[in-house]
């Protein structure tokens, strides 16, 4: 079929045109870069979305600010509400700029469809006339008219190509981009936004909760009736079997002031309801039991009411500890008498600095002339060259063959409620065929053959120490997301007090504990029992780690209080190493039972959870500027119509034209009269044609 010459007179309505009464001229067409082939670029809208994209990224900086330092849902709140007002903003603009290529490709069909013969169809339905224009920023719209125009012969291109070569239907597909990009642009911007939750500590706001953190009157009972064991030193006894030493809890040390603090760490059970610590003395267990009944639990008075993932300030027994090396030991010393004793003998000029270093009065007992008849038995003389006026302790171990041995001298149990004062001598006896490298303050004069029959000797040497138990109040973290943690020492004392400053001010939100049976404060007056228990316990731990089947062996604990290591790396008794072992040791065999079933008050401080919110630069520039780059070509270049029509829109000045002008004119009469339902003018006209000929 040979295609019809666009000259052709079938292709014209010969109905004359609308001529303007008016006298004047159509201007001619405004002159621009791109007017051979485009419209007159939108300027004022181009300034308009060019304005809004320069501003975009200060815009959503401002609600990105906001949303920092809140919880999640603020932050959430404020920069889904920049991105979405700035989306929005963007997205109006940019299908603004594009509709104008909407309408360009919705004349050009219906230009390109009036131009066939009335025997192939020639016009377009007003109901598709009307679909194509109802909505020009929808992308309905334009996948409709990519139909159409499919469906349209005219406008296929083998019957246009005389007078209009352009491919329509990529402008359609960029205004459907344009579309996509504007209805996708807040969630891009949401996108580029990240922002991280952080888990923060606050010390603002509290609500008092109850731990188990004290030792009842049931576990004072229980721990009084252990002290016959623990006075028997045949027995060497101890709280717990060896099997169960792994359960018991970490140790830890913190730092006071330049000085090293040593505390048990909290378990699981002491922050839960019905829970304990290891302080129950209970002998039928070993360990706290989480195995808690639920009847337990509806019994227990009052609840524990900890939850996870806050921090919990409450009072804790801490250890400090001094120790010094007794200088002159062939003087202060006598490796063995003629009972078969030692006797070591300390210089108050050594003890004194001790308690100086601790803030602590010295004993007026250690002022007064030590009385040596206390110590030294009928027969045993003393050194040589002692200085009797000078020395404030005196002790005496027995020839046993254990390579260290303790002797403690307490100087409070904790009868003025704030803690225990022990002086203790460590006394190191050890056979020098096992220090190749050791050095002693003295070596015996007395020989014992080996194995082999070859005579070797006793190294000796010793220190004296100032132990401290004191009531410190910590912080410890519990979460659900591991064990109890201590962060950190907050007071030293035995009650919580506020911690206010200029800036910080501490506030109660709820109602406080006023529980009888739930203590505020740590207090030592009724604790002797359990100090008794505990310290021999550690004692007797220590002891147990010992070579007793031969004489002067050493252990991994002896080895440990020098800096050496191996069965055959005792160097010499450092004063630094024995206080920092001794403090674990009593850490971690003492400490724990100072805290069973007694309920002791704590506040809890809520974790806050805030969001750091910061913007992805390369990602928001890339939304940007390509929001930017469409709107400038949409602006920019909007085709012009086909056969130089001047431009056409979906406006009300562009219908009073195409009606008015007679430059759209209809098939055949509408057959509408006035007053008519907008449904019946629809039913009447829907199916009827009209036809560019303009």
């Amino acid at each position: 079929m040979q295609t019809p010459s666009p000259n052709s007179s079938k292709y014209f309505d010969t109905t004359p045109p609308y001529t303007s009464t008016h006298g004047k001229f159509p201007k001619p067409p405004a002159r621009h870069p791109f007017a051979k082939n485009f419209e007159v670029p939108q300027w004022k809208k181009l300034a308009i979305h060019t304005g809004l994209c320069a501003l975009a990224y200060p815009f959503l900086l401002i609600f990105v600010i906001m949303g920092r330092g809140q919880n999640l849902f603020w932050s959430r709140l404020f920069v889904g509400l920049g991105c979405g007002i700035l989306g929005l903003m963007l997205g109006l603009s940019l299908v603004h700029l594009a509709r104008g290529v909407l309408e360009a490709a919705t004349w050009a069909t219906v230009i390109h469809q009036s131009r066939i013969p009335d025997t192939h169809g020639a016009g377009v339905r007003l109901k598709d006339l009307a679909a194509h224009s109802d909505d020009p920023t929808s992308s309905w719209t334009a996948l409709r008219l990519l139909w159409d125009r499919h469906s349209y012969p005219g406008a296929d291109r083998e019957y246009r190509k005389f007078y209009d070569s352009r491919k329509w239907s990529i402008w359609i597909l960029f205004f459907l981009l344009n579309v996509i990009l504007s209805g996708t642009l807040s969630f891009l911007l949401a996108r580029a936004v990240d922002i991280d939750v952080q888990v923060v500590h606050q010390q603002r706001k509290y609500h008092e909760v109850v731990v188990s953190g004290d030792l009842s009157e049931d576990d004072l009972k229980r721990a009084d009736a252990l002290q016959e064991a623990f006075e028997n030193y045949v027995l060497t006894w101890t709280l717990a079997p060896f099997s169960s030493h792994g359960e018991l809890p970490a140790v830890l040390s913190l730092n006071w002031q330049n000085e090293s603090v040593f505390f048990s760490e909290v378990i699981l059970s002491q922050l839960i309801p019905g829970g304990s610590g290891f302080g129950t003395f209970d002998l039928s267990a070993t360990a706290p039991s989480l195995d808690i009944d639920a009847q337990d639990l509806m019994l227990a008075a009052p609840k524990v009411g900890v939850e996870t993932g806050s921090v919990l300030r409450f009072p804790r027994w801490g250890i400090r500890i001094k120790c010094a090396k007794i200088p002159d030991i062939p003087l202060n010393l006598v490796p063995l008498s003629e009972n078969n004793f030692t006797y070591l003998f300390t210089p108050r000029s050594t003890i004194r600095p001790l308690f100086d270093d601790f803030d602590l009065p010295f004993p007026p007992a250690f002022e007064e002339p030590m009385n040596f008849s206390k110590v030294v038995q009928q027969g045993d003389t003393l050194p040589s060259g002692l200085d009797t006026a000078g020395i404030s302790m005196g002790a005496m171990f027995w020839n046993n063959g254990v390579a260290h041995s303790m002797k403690s001298t307490p100087l409070s149990m904790g009868q003025d409620g704030n803690g225990f004062v022990t002086m203790e001598n460590i006394l190191v006896r050890l056979n020098t065929s096992f220090a190749p490298r050791g050095n002693f303050g003295l070596i015996g004069d007395y020989s014992l053959p080996d194995k082999d029959g070859v005579a070797t000797f006793i190294g000796y040497d010793a220190a004296v120490c100032l132990e401290l138990y004191e009531p410190w109040v910590l912080e410890v973290y519990n979460s659900s997301a591991g064990f109890p943690n201590s962060m950190r020492i907050v007071d030293k004392g035995a009650e919580i007090r506020d911690m206010n400053t200029e800036e910080l001010k501490e506030k109660m939100s709820r109602k406080p504990v006023l529980d009888p049976f739930v203590k505020r404060a740590l207090n030592s007056t009724n604790m002797k029992a359990a100090y008794i228990a505990g310290h021999q316990n550690s004692v007797n731990q220590i002891l147990k780690d010992n070579g007793r089947d031969a004489n002067y062996v050493p252990s991994p604990t002896l080895i440990s209080f020098t800096g050496g290591d191996g069965p055959f790396g005792y160097t010499e008794l450092s004063e630094v190493y024995y206080a920092k072992a001794r403090a674990l040791a009593d850490a971690s065999n003492v400490l724990p039972y100072f805290a069973g079933s007694g309920l002791i008050v704590a506040r809890r401080y809520h974790d806050q959870v805030i969001t750091s919110a910061v913007i992805n630069n390369i990602l928001v520039s890339m939304a940007i500027l390509a929001a930017f780059l469409m709107g400038l070509i949409s602006a920019l270049f909007v085709p012009r119509l086909p056969l130089d029509v001047p431009r056409r829109g979906f406006d009300l000045y562009s219908w009073l034209s195409a009606f008015y002008a007679h430059e759209l004119v209809a098939e055949r009469p509408a057959g509408i009269s006035k007053d008519m339902d907008l449904e019946d003018i629809m039913d009447h006209t829907s199916e009827l044609k009209f036809r560019y000929v303009g």
